[in-house]
């Protein structure tokens, strides 16, 4: 099996893949056990494990 490299998401990117999917960074420190402080340290990081971003992009659309 073959892992292809993807290009690290922009802190803007990944604020609009949250925005998208109708998260906040309150939200996503609570689903993720962290402080707000700590989620909006990661989003602005463009050196973030890329993990990270894997994770935002696997959140679920919520539904208001």
């Amino acid at each position: 099996m073959e892992v292809k490299e993807l290009k690290p998401m922009s802190p803007a990117e990944i604020r609009a893949e949250i925005k998208r999917r109708g998260w906040s960074t309150d939200l996503i420190a609570t689903r993720w056990g962290m402080t707000r402080r700590r989620v909006q340290q990661l989003v602005a990081d463009e050196d973030r494990p890329r993990y990270y971003d894997d994770a935002v992009n696997g959140l679920p659309q919520l539904v208001s």
